[in-house]
């Protein structure tokens, strides 16, 4: 497992802080979690515009095979 440092805005911290105790964990695995939804987040939006532009590209193509 890696171990980082992140500096983090006090009331950034504080918010982090309040999430993890109403969701009973620690503040590393809130923040854990947080970073793991981010990049999947990324991710699905990474897909979603491959497929806008795939779309966009092939509209002619797909328009055909939907009739």
């Amino acid at each position: 497992m890696a171990e980082t440092r992140l500096r983090l805005p006090d009331e950034t911290y504080e918010q982090i802080k309040q999430i993890a105790s109403g969701d009973a964990q620690s503040v590393n695995s809130a923040m854990v979690l947080a970073i793991e939804e981010y990049i999947a987040r990324r991710s699905r939006e990474r897909y979603r515009a491959m497929g806008r532009r795939i779309a966009e590209r092939d509209r002619e193509l797909l328009e055909r095979l939907a009739r």
